[in-house]
């Protein structure tokens, strides 16, 4: 599968056992709608569902009733989404609908007979862009949810009895689907997903089109759940990511759902300073996506390389984008269809896991920040689909984490990523986070009853007024003081010039 194809385009995944609809294994299919148009915004339905495009009443997908969009119809067009394959149909709309700058069909009117006639509707694939009457465009998403990713006529008498990491013979884990699975020794071992991977491409598993002519070259990061691997590909050299999430993991439901949901929502993400995911892909419960590579690492790394300590400019250059890209996912429209109808949009995600190991330098010279790994994000709204946070459970990373994300986790808001990006400047600065960690200390408790240490005690050098901006932005009892990324991104701007730092990036 590359970057603009479809999942599928027959009845179910080419090489899928295709099952009864009431399988708990029958395919699901999500579409995800993403438009520039205006605010960035995202819609996201769940099939078998039509839904409905237009500014009318009742549409599933309903644009404003504004003037920019006045020349779009009440029920414009409509998407017939299956659990497998979707279709787009004009609805007689005035202006017409276009996919990839081609008419779909038209109203054509016989005045003299008052008769509308309408074409037949058309299969869409993941990539495609529709465009309605006003240039109003909106690209597609296709993800199938399902693990329809065994070989053409696989059945459980053709599971191979050797592991395909280390060949050794075994009883295998009972996943009918499949031909190959690891053995229980190599079931949490990403490293031994990758082989695994590999034996899927030897069978030809389609889904899994987009390793093909991949060249593993080495680990960029392992942690408790997934490795993400430095790939490049053959016929060009282009260098991408490969994250893999191991078989162990993915069994567990919430994981799955999780590691799905972040290719759901990163590949509708478009800014310069969010990581772009670019296709994803499964087998024998080893879940995969490429996303794009950040040459320059991470800003921990970047910090480690320079002796422990970035210079204000250097830090202030990394941590001013980084707001710039939270400021775009707090306001990003992100929508999710609920049966009965349309839910109401959300005001954004907030990531609720921003640290330096999660900012990435990218763009052509390693220079650009990018905000990544969205796994643990949520919208702002958790009656939406999207939200998959468990009941009581904190994720993330505490030395980053104000007293608010802990005590309420779940309905945590944009300001705890805005404090969150304070502490990654801090630590950026100083090498150090801004709470002292003791050794036998529960960090949970040293979030919620001490106090960030003022940054000046542990760089006394620093300018002044960004020392006092950046202990103001540090703030979080009784309230964060920053809540948006704007308003802090423009307080260490006037910081910055009031200590007259030159904050123009460095000539190559």
């Amino acid at each position: 599968m590359n970057e603009k194809r479809s999942p599928s385009s027959t009845a179910g995944p080419p090489g899928a056992v295709i099952r009864a609809r009431g399988d708990k294994f029958a395919p699901q299919l999500r579409l995800i709608l993403s438009s520039d148009f205006g605010e960035p915004q995202v819609w996201e339905f769940t099939g078998p569902r039509a839904v409905v495009i237009g500014r009318g009443r009742g549409a599933s997908l309903k644009l404003p009733d504004t003037e920019e969009y006045r020349p779009v119809s009440g029920h414009h067009a409509v998407i017939e989404l299956s659990r497998s394959r979707a279709f787009l149909r004009d609805l007689l709309s005035l202006n017409g609908t276009f996919i990839n700058g081609h008419l779909v069909n038209r109203r054509e009117e016989d005045r003299a007979k008052g008769v509308a006639v309408s074409g037949a509707g058309v299969q869409i694939k993941d990539g495609d862009v529709v465009t309605l009457s006003g240039g109003f465009n909106f690209r597609v998403g296709l993800v199938d949810e399902t693990a329809y990713d065994a070989p053409k006529n696989a059945s459980p008498a053709e599971v191979s009895p050797l592991c395909p990491a280390c060949g050794r013979t075994h009883d295998p884990v009972p996943i009918s689907r499949h031909a190959d699975v690891l053995c229980r020794d190599c079931r949490s071992n990403p490293l031994a997903s990758l082989k695994l991977l590999k034996a899927g491409l030897t069978r030809r598993v389609r889904i899994l089109d987009s390793l093909k002519g991949l060249r593993i070259t080495k680990t960029l990061g392992r942690g408790s759940t997934s490795a993400v691997f430095l790939a490049e590909r053959k016929d060009n050299g282009r260098k991408l990511a490969l994250k893999v999430m191991s078989p162990a993991v993915s069994e567990n439901e919430w994981a799955r759902k999780s590691f799905l949901r972040e290719v759901a929502i990163g590949r509708a993400l478009k800014h310069q300073n969010v990581t772009k995911l670019y296709d994803f892909g499964f087998y024998g419960g080893a879940y995969y996506y490429l996303m794009e590579y950040c040459q320059g690492g991470n800003s921990e790394e970047a910090r480690i390389r320079a002796g422990g300590r970035l210079s204000p400019s250097r830090a202030l250059n990394i941590a001013l984008p980084v707001l710039d890209g939270l400021a775009y996912l707090h306001n990003v429209k992100l929508a999710a269809a609920r049966e009965e109808g349309p839910a109401p949009e959300s005001r954004g995600l907030v990531h609720r896991d921003l640290k330096p190991a999660n900012i990435f330098l990218g763009g052509p010279d390693g220079s650009v920040p990018k905000i990544a790994d969205i796994g643990v994000g949520k919208l702002y709204n958790s009656s939406l689909t999207y939200d998959h946070t468990r009941t009581g459970s904190v994720a993330g990373s505490p030395a980053t984490m104000p007293r608010q994300q802990v005590i309420d986790f779940k309905h945590a808001g944009p300001e705890v990523d805005v404090w969150a990006a304070a502490a990654s400047l801090y630590k950026l600065l100083t090498g150090e986070y801004p709470r002292d960690f003791g050794e036998d200390e529960d960090p949970w408790r040293v979030v919620l009853n001490k106090s960030p240490v003022p940054v000046l005690k542990r760089r006394p050098d620093l300018p002044p007024n960004l020392a006092q901006t950046l202990d103001q932005a540090l703030i979080d009892n009784p309230g964060i003081k920053f809540q948006k990324a704007a308003a802090l991104k423009e307080a260490l701007l006037e910081a910055a010039a009031r200590d007259h730092l030159n904050l123009l990036p460095p000539d190559p």
